[in-house]
């Protein structure tokens, strides 16, 4: 097990002999084996213990345990205690995702003052394979197949190699003694259902399950590594920024079939996830003008261009229309108003992005504001209320768009859905005798 653990090391280029590597051990079984491999490899590594303070006297035994390992190692030993609830509740992350900011954060600071190459972590092939089925539950693209990359910056996980099974044999054989966290054997957490329930079903169906899941992993990073290339040899050249804005021509990626996989490859630095994704994709060839969000991007599908930008401070939910104003821009175009009496334009008609309203039965200042839970209006050429979300299911427009659904109301109530129906309270009638023409043009209109 050592030569093919000094092989892999070699193949895969993580280290040079020479390098230092500080060790990430915990105490449990891999870790350790970990350590006592690096030992018998004769490398230049030193141990790293992280106390999170989560399993009272456990977690200081622990401590004192790796302690006692680095010294029968003859190696260097750093540790640190973490209030990792306290830190946890502070930010509003969950306590795992709050034991790995400071475990990773910690680790950095001590390869970086004591001068390490690399920080190994003992994650192994059945890891891997729960990581990746955790991410096909969660819902991924090619990156989530690949798992547990072998290096990630700094790090590197130099047991990806090995099997649980392998690891424990490894173990036994050279009789050595681990920490057992009995919070492994929990199926509060995700990964432990995965591990203790899921696993051994699939293991059932196929008994290589770990070797098949590898080599998907092996197959994913690939494939992933050869579409990087693609895009930056035949698409990257022709993306260009001005003025802080990134502009990716429109016709470039109509010329190709997969239109989302390829857009997500040139949006994916910006924070654009695959519900987006899809929207922009579905919107290439419609009406310019419309806009798409990620957390800290703008994408806005131009005539010729998206245009990425980033966001100046929140995006806007609403805004308000005076009876004096004429205009108004707002995230999905611009809305260009006029008031005349029926008599100037008798024989009007309507379309998806023109209203025709009852002025008298408006109120100002009139408002654009996005959807909310409950919303209700009285759509023109049925009878009876609908929901606005029953209304956009009927009308096919997907979940994710309902950020880019905007209402026009008058005291609170629907006026027009934009771009696509009003309410039937506002009609113009026999009666009526002065009438808002409310347009909706794009960006560029």
């Amino acid at each position: 097990m050592t030569d093919k653990f000094i092989q892999f090391i070699l193949k895969n280029n993580l280290f040079l002999p020479h390098e230092k590597i500080l060790l990430a051990v915990s105490g449990g079984v891999d870790s350790v084996v970990m350590a006592d491999l690096f030992k018998t490899a004769d490398y230049n590594f030193a141990i790293a213990h992280c106390n999170f303070k989560l399993r009272g006297s456990d977690s200081d035994d622990d401590e004192v345990f790796v302690g006692e390992l680095a010294s029968r190692l003859g190696t260097k030993f750093f540790s640190e205690s973490f209030e990792t609830t306290a830190f946890a509740k502070g930010r509003g992350i969950s306590i795992q995702m709050a034991a790995r900011e400071l475990r990773y954060s910690w680790l950095e600071n001590i390869r970086k003052q004591n001068g390490f190459d690399w920080i190994a972590t003992a994650h192994q092939s059945d890891d891997n394979t729960e990581t990746i089925l955790y991410n096909l539950a969660r819902g991924t693209g090619l990156k989530g197949l690949q798992g547990i990359p072998l290096k990630n910056g700094n790090i590197i996980r130099p047991l990806l190699i090995f099997s649980r099974e392998e690891i424990e044999w490894y173990l036994k054989i050279n009789n050595l003694e681990f920490r057992e966290d009995l919070s492994n054997q929990e199926d509060k957490y995700i990964r432990n259902k995965i591990r203790h329930k899921i696993i051994p079903i699939l293991n059932e169906i196929n008994p290589s399950l770990h070797k098949s899941v590898r080599r998907l992993s092996d197959i994913s990073a690939k494939t992933n590594r050869l579409l990087d290339y693609f895009i930056s040899r035949d698409l990257n050249n022709h993306v260009y920024q001005r003025d802080g804005k990134t502009y990716i021509p429109v016709n470039l990626i109509l010329e190709y079939p997969e239109r989302e996989i390829i857009i997500y490859e040139l949006l994916k630095d910006f924070g654009f996830q695959s519900p987006e994704i899809e929207d922009i994709a579905i919107g290439l060839e419609k009406q310019a003008g419309k806009l798409f969000f990620s957390k800290d991007y703008v994408c806005l599908k131009d005539r010729e261009h998206l245009i990425i930008s980033r966001k100046k401070g929140d995006v806007k939910t609403e805004a308000l229309i005076h009876q004096e104003q004429k205009e108004v821009q707002f995230s999905q175009g611009l809305i260009r108003m006029r008031a005349f009496d029926i008599e100037e334009n008798p024989d009007f008609k309507t379309d998806s992005n023109r209203a025709y309203l009852d002025f008298s039965l408006l109120k100002f200042p009139l408002k654009l504001r996005n959807p909310i839970d409950g919303d209700f209006f009285f759509p023109f050429g049925m009878s009876g209320k609908k929901k606005i979300s029953d209304f956009l299911i009927d009308m096919k427009i997907p979940r994710t768009e309902k950020k880019n659904i905007w209402l026009l109301t008058s005291d609170d109530k629907i006026v027009w859905v934009v771009g696509f129906r009003t309410d039937n309270r506002f009609r113009v009638k026999k009666t009526t005798q002065k009438i808002l023409e409310i347009k909706l043009l794009d960006q560029t209109g």
